[in-house]
């Protein structure tokens, strides 16, 4: 979320304390006095709550396994649920087991054997592998005759190949004897006392040998003879052995109520410490007490109060459970192959951790000022500074010790080289010695930043300018620095030691000779507004804010390049938070979590990956020596540990968890024919990225193409008949990630009418009935042929006659009755191209003289009929062999062909078209023409032969009209 709310358009949803202590020096160093070393509460681990609402009808969850599969197989009070990557669904009787009945605990033997121990009843199934879901298990129960009792906490632990558990005063191993699975007296099979196997509390399996743990405090390795107890250190009460783990250097853990024991191979001596904060919770419930390896080799167990001790380098932490406190006791810890632990919580469910190992979470709980996480500094040589809502915390990372805490609610905080950290307040800027608790506040407002420089300079960043604090001069307050007078909202100092600083809109750069440049005014994008700028190197910048993120890259003061990342790649519209890490990858932080960028592509993180809240808060992303991060976020500090690992991709697993055809289950048999809608129910084992996930689906017969949802489950109204496929793919949009394509077989048999012999015989049927309709159309169509033909001929006439005129009526000028000027170019390319020299060919262009005054004179109508009456004489006087056409307007061609001179024959033509108007328009007006014409010459075009003929034209009327010019 941002600082300044009226700034970025977003409204603040959380206000600064309205009061704000302010105390003179030595009332602040009676406060540091009483504050300092606050032992910092149990870091919060985020999980995920699976209980009724997931599925788990009983929350009293006793155990967890995984399966091959990948699935979490739960025992409860009532019974064993599997979580299929959506929810939890129990197994009962549709797979061979009783309803309800209590269960103890599961496990698979080595040789892939699944064994259920209820309180008094054990079921095995084997088919593990063909089965695909737990749900289409089918098991077996274990004759256990006399041998096991009633008892709902029952160790069990595979070995060899078979499971041993414990009874009341001996072991019981459940093994296959051929035929199935038998149960014996495990001290009868390993030739022992029954006396001393009496009271086993503990279990561990190591290759051949069977470790045991006993009411009385002694550990013993079974399997070799004669039996081995190593010696222990004396043990508090009680000294009862609760769990047993072992690590991959063959040292051997156990644990009891209190303590912790450690037994390395021989000769090194076994060694006891007490477990810190395990006291009394679990007195009635060491039963529930167990240990677990995580992948990166830290050993965790239960404390008090619901919490965990993680041992990791010698050194114990205590860790919490994030929601709602209590103190029920934790009966289970799993780690799943994607290293999330899986803890029960007796009478809530089964929690899953978000990043364990990966994200750490610290807030009000665990003992900081407030959840608002403002800002985070590392004082150099020192502890972290996080500025809250409600105050400034010192947190100590290495002993997790808030060292003290300052009632200043501020947003921006930094630390220089001299002892002192500098912070805001609504009354300016305060600075404290952290030595001597010297304070000195500085009545500048409206801060926006304070920044570090190179040295002893501080920049003071605000609405009413920039100061400039010299850190190792304490006797001198920040000074207003000339020509910085604008409002800055945040800056940024590279390595030569240039100041970025973003005014409103602009991008300034102040060298450190003081001279100052405008490099950018305005953005590409209209509607960006910058927030935030940090440098990668001497010549890139990142600048982010309300509508993406820009890669800069400048020379000076001369912007070079670039490039734009929208909410496509960033994950939202508004960006809050920008980090560039040591190795050059970007982290972008907004109200969606963290988007980061490593160049070749962008990864999302959220709260499903173990960070504190989606909603970052501006600005409040460090980077630590050791390379980890600090994020702060409106619901507490998160501490990316392992930022590589929050980044690695896991392999997606779509399943396929249930079909259901109408109201049973369908299992990909074939079935008969039914309208009954097809129900599908799918999931992912990827649990870590599971809230992101989405599906692509698609039945081949039904969907033409893929289809996409968030949800698990999609409805098809009915099943198409034949072999079909189901397909699935899961895609992470926040990593950019695909799965393989799983498939599931449908098959439903074609109803009666579209068998085969169904369709055989109703083909059959249309044949013949089409052929009786055949033979009796035939009949009549013999009668109407001849009819037919008859009209058809008659009317082919009448086409062809229509045609005909059709062709005469495109090729002819409607007016002069004579060729178009489209026909006329026509014939004349087909003279030229038939021409012989035998027969003179000639071009002639005639136009009619003064034909305006005519038109203007008497009127378009006279017009008209003087190229009527040409049109007629010319038809009449032209030779067979000759032709004539209207060429435009009042000009006509004619294409003449003959022995006869064609400068003769052009004048004997134009003789004709010599006539006076109408005697009854008094004017003894004569129609005259004009022409040229042009023979022509052997290879000639017909372009050029009316060319000439047209110059000719040009000179007869040149010349007084009335006359043929031949062209040369």
């Amino acid at each position: 979320m941002p600082r300044h709310p009226e700034k970025t358009g977003r409204r603040r949803s959380h206000l600064r304390c309205g009061a704000v202590l302010r105390v003179a020096p030595i009332l602040c160093a009676a406060f540091l006095t009483i504050t300092a070393t606050l032992p910092l509460q149990a870091q919060t681990i985020a999980t995920t709550l699976h209980d009724a609402s997931s599925g788990l009808t009983n929350t009293s969850v006793l155990s967890a396994i995984q399966l091959p599969a990948g699935q979490i197989l739960a025992t409860t009070q009532e019974g064993f649920f599997f979580f299929d990557g959506r929810q939890f669904l129990p197994l009962g009787p549709a797979q061979g087991l009783p309803p309800g009945a209590p269960g103890a605990a599961a496990a698979l033997t080595s040789r892939g054997d699944l064994i259920l121990v209820y309180a008094d009843m054990i079921y095995v199934a084997h088919d593990l592998a063909t089965a695909g879901s737990p749900d289409r298990l089918h098991f077996v129960r274990v004759d256990t005759g006399d041998l096991l009792s009633h008892d709902s906490y029952r160790k069990i632990e595979p070995w060899r190949d078979g499971l041993v558990i414990t009874e009341h005063d001996h072991l019981l191993f459940v093994h296959p004897d051929g035929t199935g699975e038998r149960i014996d007296r495990l001290a009868t099979i390993l030739s022992l006392k029954e006396d001393f196997l009496r009271d086993v509390s503990a279990l561990h399996a190591d290759g051949d040998t069977l470790w045991i743990g006993t009411g009385d405090g002694h550990l013993c390795a079974l399997g070799k003879q004669p039996p081995h107890c190593p010696s222990l250190p004396p043990l508090a009460a009680p000294r009862r052995m609760e769990a047993i783990v072992q690590d991959h250097h063959g040292t051997l853990y156990a644990r009891t109520l209190h303590e912790f024991v450690t037994v390395p191979p021989a000769p090194t001596p076994a060694t006891v410490e007490k477990i810190p904060h395990a006291e009394g919770q679990y007195e009635n419930y060491q039963h529930f007490l167990t240990m677990s390896w995580s992948p990166a080799g830290k050993l965790v167990t239960q404390t008090d109060d619901g919490q965990l001790a993680v041992l990791a380098g010698g050194e114990w932490k205590i860790r919490s459970l994030d929601g709602e406190q209590s103190t029920s006791p934790l009966s289970t810890l799993l780690f799943d192959r994607q290293g999330a632990l899986w803890i029960g919580r007796m009478g809530f469910g089964l929690a899953r951790t978000r990043g364990f190992a990966v994200f750490e979470t610290f807030g009000r709980r665990n003992g900081l000022a407030g959840d608002v996480i403002w800002q985070v500094i590392r004082q150099p040589g020192g502890p972290l500074w996080i500025t809250t809502d409600t105050g400034i915390s010192a947190l100590d990372t290495h002993s997790d010790t808030v060292l003290r805490t300052i009632p200043h609610a501020a947003f921006f905080i930094a630390a220089d080289h001299h002892g002192c950290i500098w912070h805001d307040g609504p009354d300016g800027v305060s600075r404290h010695d952290l030595l001597t608790d010297w304070q000195r506040d500085y009545p500048i407002k409206r801060i926006n930043q304070i920044l570090p420089g190179l040295a002893d300079d501080l920049w003071l960043l605000s609405d009413q300018g920039a100061w400039l604090a010299d850190t190792a001069r304490r006797d001198q307050p920040p000074a207003q620095v000339p020509g910085l007078s604008g409002s800055y909202s945040t800056g940024f100092i590279d390595a030569a030691g240039t100041l970025w600083l973003l005014e409103g809109r602009h991008l300034l750069a102040r060298h450190r000779d003081g001279s100052q440049a405008v490099v950018l005014r305005t953005w590409p994008l209209p509607t960006f507004v910058p927030y935030l700028i940090k440098a990668r190197n001497d010549h890139q910048l990142w600048i982010a804010g309300h509508g993406g993120l820009y890669r800069l890259t400048h020379a000076g003061d001369r912007v070079t390049s670039l490039k734009f990342y929208g909410p496509t790649e960033t994950g939202n519209n508004t960006l809050y938070n920008l980090l560039i890490d040591r190795r050059n990858r970007v982290w972008t932080g907004s109200s969606h979590g963290l988007s980061v960028f490593d160049g070749q592509r962008w990864t999302t993180i959220t709260e499903a990956d173990g960070l504190a809240s989606n909603d970052l808060d501006q600005d409040s992303l460090l980077e630590d020596a050791d390379g980890s991060l600090w994020i702060g976020t409106s619901r507490g500090l998160s501490h990316l540990v392992q930022p590589d690992d929050a980044l690695r991709d896991m392999p997606l697993q779509p399943v396929i968890t249930a079909m259901t055809l109408g109201e049973h289950p369908y299992h990909g048999e074939k079935v008969r024919y039914s309208r009954a809608p097809l129900h599908v129910t799918f999931g992912t084992l990827d649990y870590r990225d599971a809230p992101r996930i989405h599906f692509r689906y698609r039945l081949e017969g039904a969907d033409d193409g893929w289809n996409e949802t968030g949800d698990g489950s999609v409805r098809y109204p009915s099943m198409p008949p034949g072999t079909h496929r189901f397909l699935l793919m899961a895609y992470d949009p926040g990593r950019n990630q695909h799965s393989a394509i799983i498939s599931a077989r449908v098959e439903m048999a074609y109803p009666w009418w579209e068998r085969w012999p169904v369709l055989l015989l109703a083909t059959l049927f249309f044949l013949l009935a089409g052929y009786m309709v055949w033979r009796i159309r035939v009949g009549l169509l013999i009668k109407q042929r001849r009819k037919l033909q008859e009209i058809v001929h008659r009317q082919t006439e009448e086409i062809r006659s229509a045609h005909q005129a059709l062709i005469r009526q495109a090729r002819l000028d409607s007016l002069t009755g004579l060729l178009n000027r489209g026909a006329i170019q026509t014939h004349l390319q087909a003279c030229l191209a038939e021409q012989s020299a035998e027969v003179p060919l000639a071009a002639g262009l005639v136009d009619v003289d003064h034909f305006k005054q005519i038109n203007d004179g008497w009127g378009h109508l006279a017009g008209d009929e003087v190229l009527t009456e040409i049109g007629r004489i010319l038809r009449r006087e032209l030779r067979p062999e000759e032709a004539a056409g209207r060429y435009g307007g009042e000009e006509f061609l004619v294409v003449l062909t003959g022995q006869e001179p064609a400068g003769d024959r052009m004048r004997t033509l134009c003789r004709f078209l010599n006539w006076p108007l109408s005697p009854d328009r008094p004017s003894g007006q004569h129609v005259t023409v004009s022409a040229g014409v042009a023979e022509a010459r052997p290879g000639e075009t017909w372009q050029s032969l009316i060319g000439r003929a047209d110059k000719a034209l040009y000179r007869a009327k040149a010349e007084g009209r009335d006359r043929v010019i031949e062209a040369p």
